[in-house]
């Protein structure tokens, strides 16, 4: 942590820290998930690729959504594979 920033917060406790910060970070989270759930809308098999590696790279969209704690539940997931190999 820098020193600048340690300062700034030295007197201030851990929850005012801690709201300061998502507010700094949340919007940035939530334009990500946004972005990510956009392509993996958007995302339809192509004729020339295989069934298992479109499924994995839909796995690889699922996951990144889950690391940034946005998490669907099984059935809008299948949904979103099935309507994406049409």
């Amino acid at each position: 942590m820098s020193l600048e920033l340690q300062r700034q917060y030295e007197n201030i406790n851990i929850h005012t820290i801690i709201l300061h910060l998502k507010k700094m970070f949340d919007a940035t989270s939530r334009s990500e998930i946004y972005e990510i759930f956009k392509e993996l809308y958007h995302y339809k098999m192509t004729e020339v690729s295989l069934v298992n590696t479109h499924v994995l790279i839909m796995i690889s969209y699922f996951e990144k959504l889950g690391q940034l704690g946005f998490f669907m539940n099984h059935g809008l997931s299948v949904h979103l594979v099935s309507q994406s190999l049409y």
